[in-house]
């Protein structure tokens, strides 16, 4: 092979790898893709058994007798599966995961993509009004480290000609 080849090959390589998604080859084969959480609030009963990939903030966490219960608002996804960082969202989803997840580490705020089950609703209170949430059974959960702090620290970059500190 001459140079130019081994070049682009380790570069697709390179490529491929950056492309990883939070969720495992086998539980992604049996997500019904077409799915969306709207479609779920609207008729919760008709996709009863159905698998569906949701990712979103966790609102609280819940640890039960047996199982975890996250509810989590909603959220689209990057290319990754990465929830993305906006305000576009199509409500709030619970989702039932068997054992003990720890409530400090899957907190407030952080990000999670999961796979789950869907089991038909939940009903509970959000503030003082009563909200059905979709109701799944976790098949499989990411939790996504948390996202690097990006404000600058200084407003002006060092390499201007003008730029003397005091």
């Amino acid at each position: 092979m001459r140079w130019w080849q081994w070049f682009f090959c380790g570069l697709a390589a390179l490529l491929s790898a950056g492309c990883s998604h939070a969720l495992s080859s086998a539980v992604r084969q049996q997500i019904d893709t077409s799915l969306s959480l709207a479609q779920l609030r609207a008729a919760p009963d008709s996709y009863k058994g159905h698998i569906v990939m949701l990712g979103g903030d966790i609102v609280s966490t819940r640890n039960l007798t047996e199982v975890t219960l996250l509810e989590v608002l909603q959220k689209p996804r990057d290319a990754t599966d990465r929830p993305l960082a906006t305000d576009q969202t199509e409500g709030r989803f619970m989702a039932l995961c068997e054992g003990y997840l720890d409530s400090a580490v899957y907190s407030k705020g952080r990000q999670v993509t999961l796979a789950g089950r869907v089991l038909g609703t939940r009903t509970d209170t959000v503030g003082e009004i009563t909200y059905v949430y979709p109701l799944l059974a976790c098949v499989e959960v990411h939790l996504w480290p948390p996202m690097p702090d990006t404000r600058a620290l200084y407003p002006y970059d060092y390499w201007w000609p003008w730029y003397r500190p005091y």
